[in-house]
């Protein structure tokens, strides 16, 4: 094959890596630069108000706990779900307290948050 091929084919691979390797940085240095998206919003709805709850879950000791009702001040069982790892808008719904109404949702919504 003629030298001038050789230089020709050459130059065209070395162009592709180029605009790759371009086009690689400039996708990394965009995703750097882009905002941290905003934390989920808590969506779960509550099946009852904390007044006519059977269980409500609450932060105690830096963990969540469950109680029987929301004036009680100590828990009827105490979870090793850290409130610390969970997200804020969880953590902010758990000071004042998430209503369950029933045996089956305290145990759906422990498995969620555990999670």
């Amino acid at each position: 094959m003629k030298l001038w091929m050789k230089l020709a084919g050459m130059g065209l691979l070395m162009s592709a890596a180029a605009v790759c390797a371009v086009s690689a940085i400039g996708g990394i240095a965009s995703a750097a630069r882009s905002e941290p998206s905003p934390a989920a919003e808590f969506d779960y709805v509550p099946s009852c108000s904390l007044s006519e709850a059977e269980y409500v879950l609450r932060e105690y000791e830096g963990c969540i706990a469950v109680f029987a009702s929301v004036a009680d001040t100590s828990p009827v069982s105490l979870t090793d779900i850290e409130v610390a790892t969970l997200r804020d808008a969880d953590r902010q719904i758990l000071k004042t307290g998430l209503a369950v109404s029933n045996r089956e949702e305290l145990l759906t919504l422990l498995e969620d948050l555990g999670t």
